[in-house]
């Protein structure tokens, strides 16, 4: 074909209708924050194995997809997934880190991989984030690789990040516009509904998806917050789709971030 020939449009028909068909979403039912009952302080009942009642409760209040993870905490994944034999929830590990953002060390990311991964392969991602086995499920241990580090890291597996609670304090909401406009998420995991207007007013042109999970510390708690929406897939996939970063806010920005953080280093 020449430079001056147009290529021929698809005629209407079957084949067209099929190109142009898009995808049917599906309406689920999310918690993606459930604390791995392997770490201590971890609430459950005496006699009931909480693998097995966490996989039970979650099919009981309809919960399609649940994320579990925690600080730095890997071991119970595999046994929560032995109990998962059936396809009619997804269930999704994870751990959580700890970094440091400008003047602020306690922001909570939530790194969620594909279902199917076990502890072994979320070992592997701690040691690679440079977390050593002795912080397992400690508060205090904080990651000292900055965040686009963290984030290369995690999505080179094919994982995602979901920050958490970034409004529980004050200090942690100074880390949301360099999260925003530097690191570009636009999902976030809110420990107060009523925070969605600082977003709302600090970025107006800006669309974002802001949830309330449960957060639970207890097996009562799991799937008190769960929320209705629409996938692409009602998988790891869909929850990938759902909660991906804004690309034009990353590509031109890493080196940025890297700079701020040597900036408040120094300071």
């Amino acid at each position: 074909m020449g430079d001056s020939e147009k290529p021929n449009k698809i005629k209407s028909g079957p084949l067209r209708d099929q190109i142009e068909k898009q995808p049917t979403k599906r309406t689920c039912s999310i918690d993606l924050r459930i604390h791995n009952p392997a770490v201590v302080g971890y609430s459950g009942v005496d006699g009931i194995d909480p693998a097995r009642a966490l996989v039970s409760l979650a099919r009981v209040k309809g919960i399609d997809i649940l994320a579990i993870s925690d600080l730095y905490a890997t071991d119970f994944i595999d046994r929560v997934q032995a109990f998962h034999n059936s396809d009619d929830i997804v269930v999704i590990p994870g751990v959580d880190l700890r970094c440091r953002i400008g003047n602020c060390d306690d922001v909570i990311l939530s790194c969620l991989f594909p279902e199917g991964s076990d502890s072994l392969f979320l070992g592997e991602f701690l040691r690679a984030a440079g977390v050593p086995r002795s912080a397992m499920g400690s508060e205090k241990f904080i990651v000292e690789k900055r965040i686009d580090q963290i984030i290369s890291l995690t999505e080179e597996r094919q994982g995602i990040i979901l920050p958490v609670r970034v409004d529980k304090t004050p200090l942690r909401v100074q880390a949301i516009p360099e999260l925003v406009e530097r690191c570009g998420f636009r999902v976030f995991d809110l420990a107060y509904a009523e925070s969605a207007q600082y977003f709302s007013n600090r970025w107006p042109q800006d669309s974002f998806q802001l949830f309330t999970f449960s957060n639970a510390f207890a097996l009562a708690q799991v799937g008190t917050r769960s929320v209705r929406v629409k996938l692409s897939s009602p998988d790891f996939r869909g929850i990938r789709q759902l909660l991906a970063r804004c690309d034009e806010k990353i590509d031109g920005n890493l080196e940025n971030v890297q700079r701020s953080q040597k900036e408040s280093i120094r300071d």
